[in-house]
C-alpha cells in the first residue's frame, strides 16, 4: 500500500453526523470510517485490521441503518385511514350472485352435452 498521506475536505454537516453515528455504533474512530470508505470506493481492501468479520460488521450495521430509514418511509407514508379496509359484504339480491360449490360453478359453464 505505501506511505500513508493525511487529505482533508469539507463534508455537510449531516454526513459528518452519520459518520459519528457509525463510528459510535462500531466502536472506532470517525476517521476510520473514512478511510474504510474512501477503500470501498476506490475498490481496495481497507479494513485495518484486515479481518472478515469486520467487514461483516460494516455491512450489517449500513444494513440496519437503511432498514430504520425505510421503516420510517414507510410509516410515514401509510395513511392513517387504511388502517382497517371495509368489509364488502355481497348484494345479495343481485341476480349474478350464485352461491354455490365451486366444482357446480364450473359445470354451470360447461355445454348441456358435457356436463
Amino acid at each position: 500500500m505505501g506511505e500513508k498521506i493525511k487529505v482533508g475536505c469539507k463534508i455537510p454537516q449531516e454526513w459528518q453526523a452519520k459518520i459519528e453515528l457509525l463510528a459510535k455504533e462500531r466502536k472506532i474512530e470517525p476517521n476510520k470510517i473514512i478511510y474504510e470508505a474512501l477503500g470501498q470506493y476506490l475498490g481496495e481492501n481497507a479494513n485495518t485490521d484486515d479481518s472478515r468479520l469486520n467487514a461483516l460488521e460494516v455491512e450489517v450495521t449500513m444494513l440496519k441503518r437503511q432498514l430504520a430509514e425505510l421503516t420510517i418511509l414507510v410509516r410515514n407514508r401509510q395513511p392513517s385511514s387504511l388502517t382497517k379496509l371495509p368489509e364488502v359484504q355481497p348484494n345479495v339480491e343481485d341476480d349474478d350472485f350464485i352461491e354455490d360449490e365451486p366444482d357446480e360453478i364450473l359445470y354451470d359453464f360447461l355445454p348441456p352435452e358435457e356436463r
